[in-house]
């Protein structure tokens, strides 16, 4: 994705804030198959990842204004998609336990124990800054280098390096606190 793709997709960001729909249309039908691959990719389910997708874009929709850098729409709609997608995750993983419980005291306890530790994570990563966030989950999870990172962020790709650097002190700072037994 060069600069001429990011400044078109900044100003249908912006015509879309001002209630043009078709530029939302523009940049649903320029993304929407790139999100449902990359949850494809995650979930390997195929309706799951559809569903996700649609309803990434419906609250992309309602919340533009809050994305901070229009240029980097595809970054922050990706982003809202696998919160979806984790939190749909994590509902299944908890209707699933409720059914098939662990009999044992000791397999339940681990279970509980994994689980806190998988919350704890979870939950740290959520509270870091959006930049922070992002280039974490770009890096760690879809395995993307700091070029394709600084331009979804929008920035330089030494700075990618220092977001990620200053991403993990804050997020081992955060899970400090977190001291499984």
């Amino acid at each position: 994705m060069g600069d001429e793709s990011q400044d078109d997709t900044h100003a249908l960001v912006l015509r879309a804030r001002s209630g043009d729909r078709a530029a939302f249309a523009v940049l649903v039908n320029r993304y929407q198959q790139g999100v449902y691959a990359h949850l494809l990719g995650r979930t390997r389910d195929p309706e799951r990842s559809q569903e996700v997708t649609q309803q990434a874009f419906i609250t992309a929709f309602t919340t533009l204004e809050r994305l901070e850098k229009p240029g980097s729409f595809r970054a922050w709609v990706i982003g809202i998609a696998l919160n979806y997608a984790r939190r749909r995750k994590k509902e299944v993983a908890n209707l699933e336990l409720l059914q098939g419980a662990p009999e044992t005291r000791e397999a339940g306890l681990q279970a509980m124990a994994a689980g806190e530790r998988v919350d704890a994570v979870r939950s740290a990563i959520q509270d870091l800054p959006e930049n922070y966030r992002t280039a974490l989950l770009m890096h760690y999870f879809d395995k993307q280098r700091g070029k394709v990172i600084g331009e979804a962020l929008g920035v330089s790709e030494g700075a990618v390096h220092m977001i990620l650097l200053r991403a993990r002190k804050a997020l081992a700072e955060k899970l400090k606190a977190f001291e499984p037994e």
